[in-house]
């Protein structure tokens, strides 16, 4: 008796594997479009130059938080 329990016990687990590694994977979330990609300003290698990249780097997230933002918009319309 306890060797067929855990053959049903091995099977079920077995099932469950191979459920969970055959499922379909999930789609790639969709990419932006190529023009509205920004590059991000380049690091500075000198420590002088720290103040003029912190500018550079919150007037990038602005500007991509302001896209994303009218993306959104657009895409709920």
């Amino acid at each position: 008796m306890q060797i067929v329990l855990l053959l049903v016990v091995l099977a079920i687990i077995g099932l469950v594997t191979v459920q969970w590694l055959g499922g379909k994977q999930p789609a790639p979330p969709p990419a932006p479009p190529a023009s509205s990609q920004a590059a991000p300003p380049p690091v500075p290698t000198r420590p002088q130059d720290l103040k003029a990249f912190e500018k550079d780097l919150n007037q990038f997230m602005q500007d991509t938080a302001t896209q994303k933002d009218r993306q959104l918009k657009e895409d709920a319309q």
